[in-house]
């Protein structure tokens, strides 16, 4: 009997001892496949294709998607009846969106396109038409770069008659070849605009309503004959003061806002009773104009829009009284007038303001003793100023 218990003793240790190898095997395995199934959680969790960053990736598209939702909404918000954009209500509207910036104080046609951006990383551009586009960045390439770009060659040039320009003669505007182009300005959408390094070697002359009328549309149009790029489709056109005021910061546009010289307050208006209330047929249709009454147009063409589809024959209209809203002004152009300034210098000062030249933009403006009409100019020999340059007989 005892002896029979003491081998059942054995066997139960040799069991147990047994047991205890195969335990700790399976541990062992056991250790190691967790090991594993850890090593390929931790993979699923992290890296660029991790679950934790694609987590991340769907929360800032979902941001993303919010913040353009609520500027798509503002701008919505802002469409009349006449299916056009009310700028006030723009203005209202998106200042309402918590964490934009990039918004105006006032609104204008000529702040189109309009970027905003939403919590300091979502940015968007909004259309004349109320479209709403993504910004793209353009790398490499920045403004004041030289560009390998190539017109068409006009041999002909282009022929503006006196019926067009009002001048008293025919003209023909021969093409510069050899010209150098520049980056002006890198757009919000990726497109970029390029200006010549030197003013083309023509003249042209606009004369009376019929220079008015006509002037913007057909600056553009010979810059268009003459410098264009058909065969890339790429459009040439004369600088205007958009262009210009684009790239001017905070301190620029204050001193322009700021402008009161002989009577004429910049952005103000003033009514003219006198003999001289003649005006151009195409500035009825412009914002700020006021004929025979003095509530001024607000659903019209800028001073920078072509006006017509061609050339018209439409000369003056006299009015009993003209109330005009004063868009000139007269100013130095530091440097630090520009956004590229660092101080004491600006590649786009140095661009823009080296030569006489139109530009494709109109001004108009009340004296105490008459108004005037008249095409804009760049004149650098008014010490860097952006002037405006008397054209003969643009006044009645």
């Amino acid at each position: 009997m005892y002896k029979t218990r003491n081998k059942e003793c054995r066997n139960i240790k040799k069991d147990i001892h047994n047991m205890r190898g195969i335990t700790l095997i399976a541990l062992v395995i056991t250790i190691i496949v967790l090991l594993i199934l850890a090593g390929v959680t931790i993979a699923a969790l992290t890296g660029d294709n991790g679950i934790l960053s694609r987590a991340t990736q769907a929360s800032e598209k979902t941001e993303e998607a919010e913040a353009k939702e609520q500027v798509q909404l503002a701008v919505i918000g802002s469409i009349g009846t006449d299916a056009k954009i009310d700028n006030n209500d723009l203005k209202d509207n998106l200042n309402q969106i918590e964490n934009i910036s990039g918004v105006p104080g006032t609104i204008t046609d000529a702040d189109y396109p309009l970027t905003v951006t939403v919590d300091g990383k979502y940015s968007y551009i909004i259309n004349k038409d109320g479209s709403i586009g993504n910004v793209v960045k353009r790398e490499g390439i920045k403004i004041g770069d030289y560009v390998n770009y190539t017109y068409d060659t006009v041999s002909a040039g282009y022929n503006l008659p006196a019926t067009q320009s009002g001048y008293s003669s025919n003209q023909t505007i021969a093409q510069t070849t050899g010209l150098k182009w520049r980056i002006l300005n890198i757009q919000p959408n990726g497109t970029v605009d390029l200006i010549s390094e030197t003013v083309p070697n023509a003249a042209v002359y606009f004369q009376g309503a019929l220079g008015y009328n006509n002037g913007v549309y057909l600056i553009n149009d010979i810059c268009k004959a003459l410098y264009s790029n058909s065969s890339l489709g790429l459009t040439a056109r004369s600088i205007d003061l958009k262009d210009i005021e684009s790239q001017m910061n905070e301190t620029g546009i204050a001193a322009r806002d700021a402008y009161n010289n002989e009577g004429v307050t910049y952005g103000k208006t003033k009514t003219y009773t006198g003999s001289y209330t003649n005006y151009p047929n195409l500035y009825a249709q412009e914002n700020g104009s006021g004929i025979d009454t003095t509530v001024t147009k607000t659903d019209g063409i800028g001073v920078s829009d072509d006006g017509y589809t061609s050339p018209t024959d439409e000369t003056s209209t006299k009015a009993t009284n003209l109330t005009v809203t004063q868009n000139l002004y007269i100013l130095s152009m530091p440097a630090n007038y520009f956004k590229d300034n660092n101080g004491s210098s600006s590649i786009v000062r140095d661009m823009l303001c080296n030569t006489s030249y139109y530009l494709a933009s109109r001004y108009a403006a009340c004296f105490s003793t008459y108004a005037v009409f008249r095409v804009a100019h760049y004149e650098p020999c008014w010490h860097w100023q952006l002037r405006y340059i008397q054209c003969d007989r643009c006044w009645w």
